[in-house]
């Protein structure tokens, strides 16, 4: 299928479709307890309007972050989207964060909440990884998550990244206090991303 990006076995990364179906699965997902919790927590529940909004552009190539599915067994599961870190210096600087320069950067969740813990989140971060080292010329892939997130942390380790740095206030809220967050990253095969 010409949409998938990637696929290893039971598990694929395919396209959101600009396609009311599509947006309809993120804002369920996004909308179920056990992502809110972590996505976003202060802001007001997903609506339709809101995911067209934010994954309109995103889907017609309009922004730099690159939404997609993920499909296991062919069904869709969860979310993953990837994005070039040198995108997001404004960011970086707000939060003390620095990367090396061509890291990518990704966000995840699984939406299937009877998914969750069952290793396709390590799977799709290692597949998404490994895709972009291959096809991207990535540095370093690295994502941001709340530090008191352990389950997440496990995965991603799972998955080959490492905690680097010291915890820091991410501008995510949570009841209303920027909260502490760490970052995690994957070096390049054959290197780490800060040369040793």
């Amino acid at each position: 299928m010409k949409d998938v990006i990637a696929a290893n076995a039971d598990l694929a990364i395919r396209r959101i479709r600009d396609h009311p179906d599509d947006y309809a699965l993120i804002v369920a997902w996004r909308n179920n307890p056990h992502v809110r919790e972590w996505w976003d927590p202060d802001e007001q529940p997903m609506t339709m309007s809101g995911a067209i909004e934010q994954l309109g552009p995103q889907t017609r190539g309009d922004d730099p972050t690159t939404p997609r599915i993920i499909e296991h067994d062919g069904i869709p599961v969860g979310y993953i989207e990837f994005y070039p870190w040198d995108a997001e210096k404004p960011y970086l600087a707000e939060v003390g964060v620095s990367l090396p320069k061509g890291s990518w950067g990704l966000d995840i969740f699984i939406g299937e909440s009877g998914l969750v813990s069952k290793g396709i989140g390590s799977r799709t971060v290692r597949l998404i990884s490994d895709t972009l080292f291959a096809e991207r010329g990535a540095t370093a892939v690295a994502l941001i998550m709340e530090a008191g997130n352990g389950r997440a942390q496990a995965a991603y380790t799972r998955a080959g990244m490492r905690v680097s740095g010291e915890p820091f206030l991410d501008t995510d809220m949570r009841d209303g206090q920027r909260v502490e967050s760490i970052l995690m990253i994957r070096d390049r095969p054959g290197g780490t991303a800060d040369g040793r």
